[in-house]
């Protein structure tokens, strides 16, 4: 049996993909030694692509490392984006050592970076199956309304607020809309 494969478990049963591609034997190999083989294996069986409809997105880190780099504002080879929460919230594993990790958090409305967990597998099983934290931290409730008043999210896509919560918005469902994630953190930076 594959001990990497049975990792993320918690996840795995309570987060199901839509519309998921699974990962190129190149994209793991140039990958294979930057990240846990939990999540290498993931991306081999579930692949990337939303789950439970968009409150979550496993992204290709290739399709992120600009957003990531602009973000830290430089390049940091041992940094890897692995999510993005459906308000844009980017998600990122940092191997710090060769037996220590994290994951960490950027929120792009606030520019603040936070430390969620102390291991990728913490970050999956514990983190994203709290209850509390889908709630509070993905959102829940504004999620589920922002979906119901336009539409599930596609890959790539997130929700956000007009006008920008920097700029005085307010995190309600009258200033929710959906668009590019690339797009719109790049507004984000600039503001």
């Amino acid at each position: 049996m594959n001990t990497a494969k049975m990792q993320l478990d918690e996840f795995t049963a309570k987060y199901k993909p839509t519309d998921a591609t699974i990962a190129s034997e190149t994209l793991i190999k140039r990958y294979s030694e930057k990240v846990p083989s939990a999540l290498i294996e993931l991306w081999k069986t579930k692949g990337f692509g939303k789950y439970n409809d968009g409150i979550i997105e496993i992204v290709n880190p290739e399709d992120f490392e600009g957003d990531l780099e602009r973000t830290l504002g430089k390049e940091v080879p041992n940094y890897v984006p692995i999510a993005i929460g459906a308000f844009g919230d980017l998600f990122y594993y940092r191997k710090l050592s060769d037996t220590e990790e994290d994951v960490c958090l950027f929120d792009p409305h606030s520019r603040k970076i936070h430390v969620c967990c102390w291991s990728l597998t913490e970050f999956f099983n514990a983190f994203l199956c709290d209850d509390e934290i889908i709630n509070r931290n993905l959102s829940k409730a504004l999620f589920e309304a922002a979906t119901k008043k336009l539409g599930k999210l596609k890959n790539d896509e997130i929700f956000f607020f007009v006008p920008a919560l920097a700029l005085g918005g307010t995190p309600t469902i009258e200033y929710v809309d959906k668009g590019n994630c690339h797009v719109h953190l790049e507004i984000l930076f600039q503001l």
